[in-house]
């Protein structure tokens, strides 16, 4: 009940910022353009009506687009796929302001061909600088905020959650029980956990997961490696072996890991 509290007034609270975002451009948008003429209505208008490709255009990478882009074996299929987006609604916006604006509401204005290359131009920037701000917004938030607010929600859940460790892994959150994770192991910008249950691949320091980890289940060996102890199968003053895996154990944790697993 209280996990679904909390979806509700994430994503309410999502809703909210998006709506603030594009009432402000909006107004921001008119006042600029407007100015040049002072025809603050037509410009308003103008730009009301052809405001929902652009909507949709920066909330398709956003929440579609976005965690891909920070996995760096997704990263040039995905800039692909923002390439075509960026094109596509780029000519959608040609087609609105031809068909729909210039035709019925500016029509003192000279049509130019549909893919003329200048207002094609401009459409393709005007995307790219709308999306600017709220794709900036939610990498900090990515990185920042988020971690830190599920660190203040983690006294009130209730006891029996301090069994499984909470993850976000291509998109979606994943909960993986400490009693089936083997070890994890830092690769540069993100995490791998090897579980029972396979692989799973978070952008997540292994700093931060040691943190999360209780320290009676798990032991860090190594400034790339945290082990379940539980798991490990045999081990010697130079590694660990887990399923059949050898993890070394570097030099400054050598007296930790003698201390906590037996001779």
């Amino acid at each position: 009940m209280m996990r679904n509290e909390m979806l509700m007034s994430r994503k309410w609270s999502k809703t909210k910022l998006y709506v603030l975002y594009w009432v402000g451009y909006l107004l921001l948008f008119t006042l600029i353009e407007g100015s040049t003429d002072y025809d603050f209505f037509n410009v308003f208008r103008n730009e009301l009506i052809s405001i929902a490709p652009k909507a949709i255009f920066v909330w398709l990478v956003l929440e579609k687009l976005f965690y891909d882009l920070l996995d760096s074996s997704k990263l040039a299929r995905t800039i692909m796929l923002y390439i075509a987006l960026v094109i596509n609604f780029a000519l959608l916006m040609r087609l609105m302001d031809n068909y729909i604006i210039l035709r019925y509401f500016l029509t003192y204005w000279a049509r130019e061909p549909l893919l003329s290359a200048a207002p094609f131009l401009y459409n393709i920037i005007k995307l790219q600088f709308l999306l600017a701000i709220p794709f900036c917004v939610k990498l900090y938030r990515y990185f920042n905020v988020g971690n830190s607010r599920y660190q203040q929600l983690q006294p009130v859940l209730p006891e029996i959650e301090k069994t499984f460790l909470n993850i976000k892994c291509d998109r979606r959150t994943v909960k993986l029980q400490f009693d089936d994770i083997y070890y994890c192991e830092s690769q540069g910008n993100y995490l791998e956990i090897f579980t029972a249950n396979g692989v799973f691949r978070t952008y997540l320091s292994i700093s931060d997961l040691e943190e999360k980890l209780p320290p009676s289940k798990f032991l860090r060996i190594h400034r790339s490696f945290v082990v379940g102890l539980s798991k490990v199968g045999s081990h010697n003053n130079r590694r660990v072996t887990i399923a059949n895996k050898n993890i070394p154990i570097g030099r400054s944790y050598i007296p930790a890991v003698r201390k906590t697993l037996p001779a």
